[in-house]
């Protein structure tokens, strides 16, 4: 079975600023690794904090006039050397749809990428407009 069957969601490779708060820590990293509509994975150089750790996520759309942030909340789903993987449980609704388009631009078969977003029943943007 390849990988990206057992994944809910096509992943894409991106690059970007992104911010990963727990209640006693703060990542920063300036290279996301891949994204996609339920996670990131995330290069650093820093001791991970365990699995199921809850956390605050920003995710910066660099090179946008104005700048845009996606903010999410979520828990560590993984990490290895040099890498953290974060499950994102809730999308504010203008980030949800950023993070939409993100991955429908970024993806190798958009097609592919919109059926699966149009199909999957189990992700719901967070309707507050304000962010989180």
């Amino acid at each position: 079975m390849r990988e990206h069957e057992r994944r809910e969601f096509v992943r894409v490779p991106f690059r970007t600023e992104i911010t990963v708060r727990t209640a006693d820590r703060t990542f920063r990293s300036g290279s996301s690794l891949d994204i996609s509509m339920n996670g990131l994975l995330l290069a650093t150089t820093e001791t991970p904090p365990p699995e199921g750790t809850g956390c605050d996520v920003e995710i910066v759309l660099t090179g946008s006039d104005p700048l845009v942030t996606i903010a999410a909340r979520g828990f560590i789903a993984r990490s290895g050397p040099g890498t953290l993987a974060v499950r994102l449980a809730e999308v504010g609704l203008d980030g949800y749809q950023h993070l939409r388009q993100l991955i429908l631009y970024n993806a190798a078969d958009p097609d592919l990428a919109e059926r699966e977003l149009s199909a999957h029943q189990g992700i719901r943007p967070h309707l507050r407009r304000s962010g989180r």
